[in-house]
């Protein structure tokens, strides 16, 4: 069985979304990082690299000093939209480094906003395009400085510890692992009981009637802080929804209490395929923007015979691998490119030495753009990543390799839009015809998406006003 259905099953079976302390429903804290610790460990994750933690504590506490004089989140003024925004930004040919779903929402709009944002990496990217920026480090690195000192410690009740040594005891009898379930809830309870107050005090200074988030499951304290204080939080869509991925999917009949009020995706195909905890009218497709504007900027080149594999931590060595077979067959006549995920740039050379030994063109940085690649190609294969469904916009014919997590593309595979395969012989089979159907752009990336997005925002916003 699948561990991701293995995983669910343990849920529903030890019923642990009704877990709560003091009123704080411990399973939705800390669900994904426990089924990633499992993912890890049974080799379907991707490997946490080695930190050099003091190194990184110092360096935390310089920031967090810095914070305090340097775009200082607690300086600012009342606003009416609160950004918190995606600390991976992008450089673009403007030499600005762009919160990409962001920024475009803040160049076109006449939002009154302040956008807040977490340390990437211990840094942040600068020149950043966005305006009215600020950092959270004093919230981040605060919070750790705390916890360190044991401030704020949760105290644990005995029968939540026995219960949750039981589901310690069942993940070790189903998934063959160790997972330490008591750590996950003391930390994340930990967390909360220090960051809330934060965030509650920051929510009275900006005093917004709307908040946007992206990646919601990593900001799930400043919801809880949201909601205290009635304030409507919506997000914006990242990345790949689907039936599985935790931070989204749940039980038809349970709820998750730090769960945004509103969804904002990229098209009505994101809304069908998952079991979100909110209800429908509040799960509104809206578009991409910046995809859009990639699509424009790369309309005018002409796509050649290239195949462009979509590489992924998780499933790197294996799509490697069957990216060098398809490169040495004859019967393939299409030019191999293999574009690495960011995660993978410093260390696919020690991970895959197949690849260096070979003559593949490999991408292992941002230049050139992956939009480019997808305008120069002809054709694409990936498993389970957000590009490939980016991808299909430049009219690639697309494949999905069959490995784990590519149950995240099979709804492709299931209306004909991709192929999936699983050797050379299929591969080489279709690569070049036409037999797949064509790609309905608008149902999985809406059209005029800025427009989508603001009239969106300022409708919740309105609501927001007549309910004060």
């Amino acid at each position: 069985m699948n561990i991701k259905y293995k995983f669910e099953l343990l849920e529903k079976e030890l019923d642990l979304f009704s877990v709560q302390i003091n009123q704080t429903f411990l399973w939705e804290r800390i669900r994904i990082s426990v089924f990633r610790e499992i993912a890890q460990k049974k080799g379907r994750g991707q490997a946490h690299t080695q930190k050099d933690k003091l190194k990184d504590y110092v360096h935390g506490f310089g920031l967090w000093l810095k914070n305090i004089i340097h775009r200082n989140p607690y300086f600012t003024g009342e606003h009416n939209f609160l950004f918190i925004g995606h600390q991976r930004r992008k450089l673009e040919e403007d030499g600005y480094w762009w919160d990409i779903y962001c920024d475009p929402i803040h160049e076109q709009g006449k939002l009154d906003y302040i956008h807040l944002e977490m340390p990437y990496l211990l840094s942040h990217r600068i020149p950043a395009k966005t305006e009215n920026l600020r950092y959270l480090e004093l919230i981040k690195y605060g919070g750790t400085l705390q916890q360190k000192l044991g401030l704020r410690s949760p105290s644990l009740p005995d029968d939540i510890i026995s219960q949750l040594r039981d589901v310690e005891a069942e993940i070790r009898r189903r998934f063959d692992v160790e997972v330490d379930i008591v750590l996950e809830a003391r930390e994340a309870l930990h967390i909360r009981n220090i960051t809330l107050p934060w965030y509650e005090r920051l929510l009275e200074r900006v005093n917004p009637e709307v908040v946007v988030v992206l990646v919601s499951y990593e900001n799930k304290t400043l919801i809880e802080a949201c909601k205290r204080k009635e304030i409507p939080v919506v997000e914006l869509q990242h990345g790949v929804i689907h039936d599985h991925h935790f931070g989204y999917s749940y039980p038809d009949d349970k709820i998750k209490t730090t769960f945004p009020d509103y969804l904002l995706t990229f098209g009505a195909f994101w809304n069908e395929n998952t079991r979100f905890p909110i209800p429908d009218d509040r799960i509104i497709p809206v578009g991409y923007p910046y995809l859009e504007e990639q699509l424009d900027r790369y309309d005018d080149i002409e796509p050649s015979e290239q195949l462009l594999f979509i590489s992924q931590g998780t499933i790197g060595r294996e799509l490697s691998q069957f990216a060098l077979k398809v490169h040495e067959d004859d019967r393939v006549d299409h030019e191999v490119v293999y574009k690495l995920h960011p995660g993978e740039y410093d260390r696919w050379e020690i991970e895959y030495p197949w690849l260096v030994e070979s003559d593949i063109q490999i991408i292992d940085e941002s230049e050139p753009p992956l939009y480019r690649l997808f305008a120069e190609s002809s054709a694409q294969i990936g498993v389970g990543s957000t590009a490939v469904y980016e991808g299909l916009c430049f009219d690639l014919q697309t494949f999905v390799f069959e490995a784990d997590d590519a149950d995240v593309l099979q709804p492709l595979v299931e209306d004909g839009t991709a192929s999936m395969v699983r050797d050379i012989d299929e591969l080489a089979r279709q690569l070049g015809s036409s037999a797949t159907n064509q790609f309905d752009h608008e149902r999985f990336f809406k059209s005029d998406s800025v427009a989508n997005i603001l009239e969106e925002l300022v409708r919740i916003r309105d609501t927001q006003r007549v309910k004060r």
